[in-house]
């Protein structure tokens, strides 16, 4: 797989490109609302990880309670899907201990994305702030807020905003504190488009080979419970990623409490 930076034109190998001052042994953290999204998104970027010698970890969020297409699979629904997602990031070099199940419902994550909530109940943030921590997940990638469902935005909410806070200080019974050092937005569907003045919705790409690509789609087909719903949403991937270099998977740059230069605003004042 060959990386790119379409800021810069840096293009090659070295997956530093998108997750600078890389080193061998680090985990990254894939935040996925629902089983399949992290495959469908971010599938390349997970055997790269796993090919550049890294630990991919898979959260989902939620059950897939929502996701069945007859109404006699509701019961068996939530079971199945577990199978499924397990066989999936397996054939992408997850194993099971490395997939986290948060359990919450379809369609109801932005319930959840505080720390307590409105009634006194927990929300996911302690869980989500204990597992990247006794993980050690420096690299956090997670969904864009835009053209998914409610739940893909309450991902991108917890990724911007609760993640980082793993290398606080703070909550110290969820374990020490495991500093993010960066962070990388994937879409599913139709976010990261090209802008209508000419600019560019991503920042970073990887350009895949046709191995890769069948490793995705293989992963994807353990899915079976969701043939029927997914139809639409793979074959829309698989047609518009394919160009004349290969098969394209698009990232954004998420930035993880940059300061603010001052001194921009003191030459400002020089200026004055």
């Amino acid at each position: 797989m060959e990386f790119v930076d379409f800021g810069t034109g840096a293009r090659g190998g070295d997956i530093g490109i998108l997750f600078p001052g890389w080193k061998k042994g680090e985990a990254v953290a894939f935040l996925s609302p629902h089983d399949d999204d992290a495959a469908l998104g971010a599938g390349y970027l997970l055997r790269s990880v796993k090919l550049a010698g890294g630990r991919p970890l898979v959260l989902v969020f939620c059950k897939g309670d929502a996701g069945y297409s007859k109404a006699e699979e509701k019961r068996s629904i939530v079971a199945r899907r577990r199978r499924e997602a397990v066989e999936a990031y397996g054939r992408l070099g997850v194993p099971p201990e490395d997939i986290h199940f948060f359990g919450r419902p379809d369609l109801s994550l932005m319930g959840h994305v505080d720390r307590i909530r409105p009634d006194g109940r927990k929300g996911v943030v302690d869980e989500l702030l204990g597992v990247l921590r006794a993980r050690r997940a420096g690299r956090i990638v997670f969904t864009s807020p835009r053209y998914e469902n409610w739940d893909h935005t309450a991902v991108y909410m917890l990724g911007m905003y609760a993640a980082p806070q793993a290398g606080d200080p703070i909550l110290a019974d969820l374990g020490p504190p495991s500093p993010v050092v960066s962070m990388l937005v994937y879409p599913v569907w139709g976010d990261l488009a090209p802008k209508a003045d000419g600019g560019l919705g991503a920042d970073l790409g990887i350009l895949a080979d046709e191995r890769d690509e069948q490793a995705v789609r293989e992963a994807l087909g353990a899915f079976a419970s969701q043939a029927d719903i997914m139809a639409n949403t793979a074959a829309a991937r698989r047609d518009a990623r394919r160009g004349p270099d290969g098969w394209l998977e698009l990232y954004a740059r998420a930035s993880v409490r940059e300061p603010v230069d001052y001194f921009a605003y003191f030459r400002e004042l020089s200026r004055s």
